[in-house]
């Protein structure tokens, strides 16, 4: 099976870039890279409120597809989304404290469940409760910005379980080839999520 790859770039602030990558089932013919784009832009338009102002969020117009056996590129596209600011107010919390989306899907790889994790980058003292967790405040749009995403996908979205080449196969990670799953729900963390490095 072929997979799209959607990324969003994060900018406008320091430490950024971020990138965030989602995935769906292809091929690019079928138009379900751009239906997640624009599922996704929808998703961040709902939770700009919440986010620190400075942050742009901006979908690159380059769609990607690949094979998810070997993550080779086969083929690109494109897709055409305005940027998004976003426009909370309020002090932003330190930048390595993230909201995290929590993917879930039925697929077992290695003797392990894949999930998925996306973080979103941005909250901001408001969204912090007293116990130093995600306030209802940013948990409720998040959580219906991931419901609706999801509703809009109706099953395309894709969890990456990404190959391992022989070269970088261990004792405890052995090889194997990639695997594409259907996320089949999603949450938000009750935490903020610490990320040291925003690469993928």
């Amino acid at each position: 099976m072929s997979l799209i790859r959607v990324q969003t770039v994060w900018s406008g602030v320091a430490g950024a870039p971020y990138y965030t990558n989602l995935y769906c089932i292809g091929p690019l013919s079928t138009n379900n890279g751009n239906d997640m784009a624009t599922a996704w832009r929808v998703f961040l338009t709902t939770i700009a409120p919440n986010i620190g102002s400075g942050l742009t969020a901006t979908i690159d117009p380059e769609l990607l597809e690949f094979n998810e056996v070997d993550g080779v590129v086969t083929s690109a596209g494109n897709t055409i989304q305005a940027p998004v600011p976003m426009t909370g107010g309020g002090d932003v919390l330190p930048r390595a404290n993230q909201a995290l989306v929590q993917w879930t899907t039925g697929g077992i790889v290695h003797n392990r469940r894949v999930r998925g994790r996306t973080f979103i980058p941005g909250a901001t003292e408001p969204d912090n409760s007293s116990s130093g967790t995600p306030a209802p405040a940013v948990g409720t749009p998040l959580q219906t910005a991931i419901d609706t995403y999801l509703s809009t996908m109706s099953g395309r979205a894709r969890i990456w379980s990404r190959p391992v080449t022989e070269e970088n196969a261990t004792d405890k990670v052995p090889a194997r080839p990639g695997s594409a799953h259907a996320i089949l729900s999603g949450k938000v963390a009750p935490y903020w999520a610490v990320l040291r490095s925003r690469r993928d």
